[in-house]
C-alpha cells in the first residue's frame, strides 16, 4: 500500500485502525484528500484537517447493498437512513417498472428521487414486471447507467410472471446490448399449484408454505434460466439463493464456464423455517426460508465462494404477526442489520474471514455490477467510503431502536456482537457514533457496467 508523503496535508485522517481488504487485514491508516483515499499504510506521517481515532476496530470498506427495494414503507430517502445505520455507504436499488409503465420513465423517476432524497450515493437495477412491453428499452436504458435488468420466474397469480419466451427474448436482448440478466428463480405455475391445494384442502398456510414453494422448484428455475441465458450467452445474476439444491445448479454452471452470478440475504443466513412457524406473516418472504441444513450449506457456499455476494432484498411492509398469513405480503427489513449479523454469525463463529466477508459485501459487489475500483475497495484514487467496525460492540436488536419504518424486525430481541460505529463516504461523515450526520440528497447517482466490466476473480 502507498505511504503519504512526510508532511502532506490531508482533508482526513482515520488512524490506527486494522484496515481490512478483500485478501487481508492489516494495520494502517488511511489519509482522504478530495474525497478519495490519498494514502493508506502504518503510521503516516501526514497532518489532516481532522484525525478519527479508529483504535481497536477495524476499518472496512463501504458495504454495497445491491438488492434494495424503495417502493415500500421506506422510500429512496428513507432506505438510505436505515441503511447509513447499518454501515452501508452505496445501495443499488430495484426500479421496477409495473405493467402499463415504462422502463425508462421508471428509471429516471427514480434516479430523481433519490437524487433530492437518498443520503448515500446509489445505482439501480432495471425490474420488468411486463418485459413484453418493457424490454425494447433496455438499450436506452443503458444508454443512462443502467445495465441490469430482474425479471421474476414466480408470482404469475399477480401478473408479474414472465415466461419462458419473454425470458428468452428479454435476454437475448440484454446480451445484445451489453448487459446483466436477473431472475427470481422459482417456477411460478407449479407453487401457484401448490398453494391453491393447500387452500382447498384447508390445511394452516403458515404450516405449509415451504411445502408449496419447495426448493426444488427454485433449484428448477436456476437451472432453466443458467440455460436460457447460456443460449442468449447472457450474463445471469441470481438474488436471494436460499438452499442447498439451488447452490448446486450454481456450482455446475461455473465449473462448465458461464458467466453466472449468485447471491444470498442476511436472512436465509440466520433465519430458518421453525422461526417462520413461530412468527408468521413477519418472515413471509419469496422465496421461503429453508431448514437448518440448507442455512448451513449457505454460509459453506460463502466460504467456498460459490455464492458471491450477501444482500439485504430489504423489503419492509406493513404486517403484524396476527394477520391472514395468506394474504400478507411478502418481504422483510433487513439493511440496518445486515452487516453486524454477518459478522456476528460469520466472522464470529469462524464461518467465514474478515476478507471473505469484504469480499462478498463490498468488492465483489462493486466488480460484478461495475462500479470497481470507484467502490469496494480502498485503495489510492478510490471513493474515500470506509466503515469504522466495533468488533466487541454488544447490544440486543429491538425495533424501536432500528430506523426502518417498518413496526417489527425478524431479530427482535436477539443479543448481537459487533456494530458500525462511524462512516464515511466520498470523505464526508455519514455516520459518526451512531448518529446519522448526513443530509439528504448528498447522495450521487452512479451508471453501472453490469456485463460489460471485468469481474475478474470473486473467489
Amino acid at each position: 500500500m502507498a505511504r503519504g508523503r512526510k508532511r502532506d496535508r490531508h482533508d482526513l485522517l482515520v488512524r490506527g485502525g486494522r484496515v481490512v481488504s478483500g485478501r487481508d487485514v492489516f494495520d494502517a491508516d488511511v489519509a482522504v484528500s478530495g474525497g478519495t483515499v490519498a494514502a493508506i499504510g502504518p503510521d503516516l506521517d501526514v497532518r489532516a484537517e481532522r484525525t478519527i481515532d479508529a483504535s481497536d476496530r477495524y476499518v472496512l470498506p463501504g458495504i454495497l447493498d445491491v438488492h434494495t427495494h424503495p417502493v415500500y414503507l421506506d422510500d429512496m430517502e428513507g432506505l438510505s437512513v436505515t441503511a447509513a445505520h447499518g454501515g452501508v455507504t452505496t445501495l443499488v436499488h430495484y426500479a421496477y417498472a409495473k405493467p402499463g409503465s415504462g422502463l425508462l420513465e421508471t428509471i429516471r423517476r427514480f434516479r430523481e428521487d433519490g437524487e433530492s432524497g437518498s443520503v448515500l450515493d446509489f445505482a439501480l437495477h432495471g425490474g420488468l414486471f411486463d418485459p413484453k412491453s418493457q424490454s425494447h428499452e433496455i438499450p436506452d436504458a443503458i444508454g443512462e447507467g443502467v445495465t441490469s435488468f430482474k425479471m421474476f420466474m414466480t408470482y404469475a397469480k399477480l401478473g408479474w410472471m414472465t415466461d419462458d419466451y419473454q425470458l428468452m427474448r428479454t435476454l437475448d436482448i440484454i446480451a445484445r446490448a451489453g448487459g446483466l440478466g436477473m431472475v427470481h428463480a422459482e417456477n411460478g405455475l407449479a407453487t401457484d399449484y401448490l398453494q391453491d391445494r393447500v387452500l382447498e384442502e384447508g390445511r394452516d398456510p403458515r404450516a405449509a408454505f415451504v411445502e408449496t414453494r419447495p426448493a426444488v422448484l427454485e433449484a428448477e428455475a436456476i437451472h432453466r434460466a443458467i440455460a436460457i441465458a447460456r443460449v442468449a450467452d447472457c450474463p445471469l445474476y441470481v438474488p436471494h439463493m436460499t438452499a442447498a439444491l439451488g447452490i448446486e445448479e450454481v456450482a455446475r454452471a461455473r465449473a462448465a464456464g458461464r458467466r453466472v452470478y449468485a447471491e444470498t440475504c442476511p436472512q436465509y443466513l440466520t433465519l430458518t423455517d421453525d422461526d417462520l412457524l413461530r412468527l408468521g406473516p413477519l418472515l413471509k418472504i419469496g422465496p421461503p426460508l429453508r431448514d437448518e441444513a440448507d442455512r448451513l450449506a449457505l454460509w459453506t457456499a460463502l466460504s467456498d465462494g460459490v455464492l458471491d455476494t450477501v444482500a439485504s432484498d430489504h423489503a419492509p411492509k406493513e404486517k403484524r404477526i396476527d394477520d391472514d398469513f395468506a394474504a400478507a405480503p411478502y418481504g422483510s427489513p433487513q439493511a440496518e442489520t445486515m452487516l453486524p449479523l454477518v459478522f456476528d454469525e460469520g466472522v464470529r463463529a469462524e464461518r467465514i474471514t474478515w476478507p471473505r466477508l469484504v469480499r462478498l459485501m463490498c468488492e465483489n459487489p462493486a466488480r460484478i455490477f461495475g462500479l470497481y475500483p470507484k467502490k469496494g475497495v480502498l485503495q489510492p484514487g478510490s471513493d474515500a467510503d470506509l466503515v469504522i467496525f466495533d468488533p466487541k460492540a454488544e447490544w440486543t436488536i429491538r425495533r424501536d431502536d432500528l430506523h426502518s419504518r417498518a413496526p417489527y424486525t425478524a431479530y427482535e430481541g436477539r443479543p448481537c456482537v459487533g456494530k458500525a460505529i462511524t462512516s464515511i463516504q466520498r470523505g464526508e461523515v455519514v455516520l459518526e457514533d451512531g448518529r446519522l450526520v448526513a443530509r439528504p440528497g448528498r447522495g450521487r447517482f452512479h451508471r453501472t457496467a453490469a456485463g460489460r466490466a471485468d469481474v475478474g476473480d470473486l473467489s
